[in-house]
């Protein structure tokens, strides 16, 4: 189902059911009977089979976001939070053993996720709702509504108002600071074991000894959170579903419940917000109809019987919720959990299988690593206990469907820290090596492929596209501080992706094309003069050219490879991009006949990024499948926050379109597909994905 922006609802209706809404309505829950709190009717489906238990989650039913909850077994939903004007309730976290719940109070009011900066109050209160009491101010959630991990029954991790995460035992009033998150952005939650930790942004990361968390690669999507036993982490992988799963040891992932799944109820399978019970035994989700936004559209409220060994569903989805409110981030508690099958003991030494040998790795020298960027679906680390390198895009740059960084105008930035050890790796070694996969999308055009300057008047490097060529712009001790004029490296005979490298130390560069020599150049001097700066990808710091392509499996290494060693790294990276099947693409001349409605920042919150659909009539087929008639498109609308040129073209647009099919774009799972316009007729082509860039940037 695709994704469409949610219309503006009308004021939400509250449903009684005759006598449900009585002075002193309880309902019963596994923590005993719930008083003191506002019944609003009986609603949902139950599942007796499932024992004792409760959900609960954050609900606007009434105005502004409380805290709700609901029996397993049946029964009304009650508000459990108290009613506090100007604020919002979220983030509820039941405690492994029932008894008390965590929740989250914010400034009330916004229509959009409040930045992780944001300082509120962690409230602690019995399950039943009695006896609410703030346990540390301020306290944040690390972007979306997720904000506390019990780690025991006494023990309440939560992330405070430096982005420290906080272990606090409940008995004593003790503190103590497991991991430091960033000043200005996600801070992290740690799981119970302590070994792995997360932000908003779902990595599921290694925490060190000393606290220190060995960032992964970003998994794309968003509410990471663990399973307790340290084996499993899970988020919602892309725009309403699928529902993922990580091993964490392995990385190996897999899917929970997919978008649509045949387990859910009818027009319940655009999917956010999951959460596992204590027991692992069930998982709560939220779905709705297929609208996005998280602040108006109907999420009801859902759960699933799940195998806690491997987290593989049982039977169907019990509807717990049917109020036309936003019924989202549940959290759940099942009181008589179902035996556990016996573990299975490990295998000892002698009934192992012989050890395989691993298959060569790119790149194929990994010491004295200073930056590696292979693809976005990899661990992209310079060792085995370092943090992945995470580059953030900015403007009109993506990933394709090969996780490679596709640029139409746009570039990707490392971060400060990053940078830094960028530079002074190099610069300690006064020698560099550099590889790359690259494919410009023009060669008549000019750019920054990979830069690392603080302006192109005080640059350390520049590797940049002029036309055909590929040109080194270096700053060494004989040079000025733009780094003189450019050492020509290659030549491109044709758009095709290739390896480019290139090695220096004082007095001599040599330079390799898919693994070949290439050249060698008498280039004097070091690195001294260099200053620490920004390394970019497809652009430099303070200019405004950029590079059009695509580019992957990115190294820069702080020693002079031998030609052997830079060959293997071809031969790898070129063979990993072969082997990546290529789908059937059309290119096509089109007139732009409609366009779903745009959906805007807030509506599509947390994300940055939406596609719209369109339908276009094919003036003239090109090349590929040849397609005639009327076709639909999904293109981007917004990037980076922003609207794209092309969400501003006017009906009749004719444009050439380099179309391959929207299903064959994995990239594309996390990003939200705007589709407003009458269903296609039956027997057309798949929905085309645009990837020529079209509209410049």
């Amino acid at each position: 189902m695709r994704a469409r922006p949610a219309a503006l609802t009308a004021p939400f209706l509250v449903c009684l059911l005759a006598g449900a809404a009585a002075a002193g309505c309880r309902a019963e829950g596994a923590a005993g009977t719930v008083a003191g709190a506002t019944a609003l009717g009986f609603e949902g489906d139950a599942n007796e089979a499932w024992g004792p238990g409760f959900v609960v989650w954050e609900s606007n039913r009434t105005g502004a976001f409380r805290i709700w909850r609901r029996a397993l077994e049946g029964g009304p939903p009650v508000q459990l939070s108290a009613e506090e004007p100007g604020r919002d309730h979220c983030c509820a976290h039941v405690s492994p053993d029932g008894q008390r719940i965590a929740y989250l109070s914010i400034p009330g009011g916004s229509r959009t996720y409040l930045p992780p900066t944001t300082d509120g109050e962690l409230h602690l209160m019995l399950a039943d709702g009695s006896l609410d009491r703030v346990v540390a101010r301020p306290a944040r959630h690390y972007g979306e509504h997720l904000a506390a991990v019990w780690w025991s029954e006494d023990e309440l991790l939560y992330i405070d108002g430096e982005n420290a995460s906080v272990l606090l035992d409940l008995s004593t009033g003790a503190r103590r600071v497991m991991a430091r998150g960033p000043a200005d952005g996600e801070g992290w939650l740690v799981d119970p074991t302590g070994r792995w930790a997360s932000g908003g942004t779902p990595s599921f990361s290694a925490r060190r000894s000393d606290g220190s968390i060995a960032r992964a690669t970003p998994l794309g999507g968003c509410q990471p959170y663990f399973e307790r036993g340290g084996r499993f982490g899970y988020w919602s992988a892309g725009a309403g579903g699928p529902i993922d799963a990580l091993e964490l040891e392995t990385r190996r992932s897999f899917t929970l419940l997919a978008k649509g799944d045949p387990r859910l109820p009818r027009e319940r399978g655009y999917l956010y917000f999951p959460r596992l019970s204590p027991d692992g035994s069930l998982l709560a989700v939220a779905g709705s109809d297929g609208a996005h936004d998280h602040f108006s559209s109907d999420y009801d409220v859902l759960v699933i019987e799940v195998d806690p060994e491997s987290l593989a569903p049982i039977g169907r989805a019990i509807r717990i919720t049917t109020h036309p409110a936003v019924d989202r981030f549940p959290d759940l508690f099942r009181a008589e959990p179902p035996p556990r099958a016996p573990a299975r003991p490990h295998p000892s030494a002698a009934d192992r299988p012989p050890a395989v040998e691993a298959a060569p790795s790119w790149p194929a020298a990994r010491e004295r690593l200073a930056l590696v960027w292979e693809g976005s679906d990899r661990p992209n680390r310079i060792a085995a206990d370092a943090a992945s390198d995470v580059l953030a895009a900015h403007g009109r740059a993506t990933f394709d469907r090969r996780g490679r960084i596709s640029l139409g105008g746009g570039y990707f930035q490392a971060d400060e820290t990053t940078s830094r050890r960028v530079i002074e790796t190099l610069r300690a070694s006064n020698t560099l090596s550099f590889e790359a996969v690259v494919e410009p999308a023009d060669l008549g055009a000019s750019g920054p492929i990979v830069a690392l300057s603080v302006r192109p008047g005080r640059r350390s490097f520049r590797v940049e596209q002029a036309g055909d060529r590929l040109r080194l712009v270096l700053r060494t001790a004989e040079t000025d501080g733009t780094g003189g004029s450019p050492v020509e490296l290659v030549r491109f005979e044709d758009r095709r992706p290739r390896h480019v490298a290139f090695t220096y130390s004082p007095g001599r560069l040599a330079v390799y094309l898919d693994g070949e020599p290439a050249g060698r150049f008498p280039v004097p001097g070091d690195f001294f003069h260099w200053q620490n700066g920004w390394l970019l990808i497809g652009a430099e710091a303070g200019s405004d050219e950029r590079f059009r392509g695509a580019l992957s499996h990115l190294a820069i290494h702080a020693a002079e490879l031998d030609a052997g060693t830079v060959a293997a790294s071809a031969r790898l990276a070129l063979a990993a991009l072969a082997s990546a099947p290529a789908p059937p693409f059309a290119e096509v001349e089109a007139r732009l006949l409609a366009r779903s409605r745009p959906p805007t920042l807030e509506e599509i919150s947390p994300y940055r990024q939406a596609l719209v659909t369109e339908e276009w009539e094919v003036l003239r087929a090109l090349a590929g499948v040849p397609l005639a008639g009327r076709i639909r498109v999904a293109r981007w609308s917004l990037l980076d926050g922003a609207p794209t040129p092309e969400a501003a073209d006017p009906l009749g647009t004719v444009r050439r379109l380099r179309l391959e099919p929207h299903a064959a774009q994995p990239q594309l799972e996390s990003v939200v597909l705007s589709d407003t316009l009458p269903p296609a007729p039956a027997g057309g082509p798949p929905l085309g994905f645009d990837v020529a860039w079209s509209g410049g940037g």
